[in-house]
C-alpha cells in the first residue's frame, strides 16, 4: 500500500521567522518562550499580564507587553506583524528594510527615516492607539492614509474590525488572509469620551502628546543605537 504525503495546512508554518531575545510570562501554545527560542512564521505569541516577549524578526525588533497576542512573519520587504490584542513596541534602524504591522484593518509602515520607534496599543478590535517616539510612520485604514509624526500620538478607530483566531496565523500579505476570519464595521463605534463617528470624518484623531513610553522601550532603543548588539 503506497504512502500519501501529508501537506501541512499552512505551508509557511515551518519557515523560520525570527528569534526570541528575552521573554517572561510568554508562550506559544503551551510552550514557554525563553531567550534564544526560534520563532516560526504564523506562531501566535501570548504574554501574561506581567509578561513580555522581545523578538527579532529579520532586522526589526518587537516587544509584546502585558496581556497581548500577536503573530509574526518574514515578509517580502521586512517583518510583518499582526497585533490581535494588547501592546506592541516596534523598533527598526535598518534603512534597507521595512516592516508592516496590522491591527484590525489598520496597516502601519515606516517612512524613510531611521531609526523608528513606536508603540501600538489595541484595546479592542475597534480601539487602536499609535504613539510615535522616533521617526515617522504611515498608517492606512479603509481608504484613508495618515502620516504619523515623531513625538505625536493618535487615537484610531479602524474602518473594519478583524476577529482572527486562527493558529497558526496566516500572514496579512497572503492571498487567503481574508478567508476564514470574521469582519465587522467600526463606523458606529465610539470610545468613552469620544463622539460617535460622523460619516466622512477621519479615522485618526491626534492626541495631545505621545505620553509616557512603555517601560521596555529603552531596551529596544538601546539596541537600535548599538548595531553590534545581537
Amino acid at each position: 500500500m503506497g504512502c500519501m504525503a501529508v501537506v501541512p495546512l499552512y505551508s509557511a508554518q515551518n519557515q523560520a521567522a525570527g528569534v526570541v531575545l528575552d521573554a517572561k510570562g510568554a508562550r506559544v501554545g503551551e510552550s514557554r518562550l525563553t531567550s534564544g527560542t526560534s520563532l516560526y512564521s504564523g506562531e501566535v505569541v501570548t504574554t501574561e499580564s506581567e509578561g513580555h516577549a522581545q523578538l527579532r524578526i529579520l532586522q526589526t525588533r518587537f516587544e509584546l507587553i502585558g496581556e497581548s497576542d500577536g503573530a509574526f512573519f518574514p515578509g517580502a520587504n521586512g517583518a510583518v506583524a499582526e497585533l490581535r490584542h494588547g501592546t506592541l513596541v516596534v523598533g527598526l534602524n535598518n534603512p534597507s528594510e521595512s516592516f508592516e504591522i496590522f491591527a484590525s484593518d489598520v496597516r502601519i509602515v515606516p517612512k524613510t527615516e531611521r531609526p523608528v520607534l513606536a508603540e501600538i496599543i489595541m484595546n479592542a478590535t475597534c480601539d487602536v492607539q499609535i504613539k510615535v517616539m522616533h521617526g515617522n510612520l504611515l498608517a492606512t485604514s479603509g481608504k484613508e492614509t495618515k502620516s504619523l509624526e515623531e513625538g505625536h500620538a493618535y487615537d484610531v478607530i479602524p474602518e473594519f474590525e478583524v476577529h482572527d483566531s486562527r493558529n497558526p496565523a496566516i500572514s496579512p500579505e497572503a492571498t487567503g488572509y481574508h478567508r476564514g476570519h470574521e469582519h465587522g464595521t467600526c463606523a458606529l463605534a465610539a470610545k468613552s469620551g469620544r463622539p460617535a463617528r460622523i460619516a466622512g470624518t477621519t479615522h485618526f484623531i491626534e492626541l495631545v502628546s505621545a505620553g509616557t513610553a512603555a517601560v521596555l522601550i529603552p531596551v529596544i532603543w538601546e539596541a537600535l543605537e548599538s548595531p553590534d548588539r545581537p
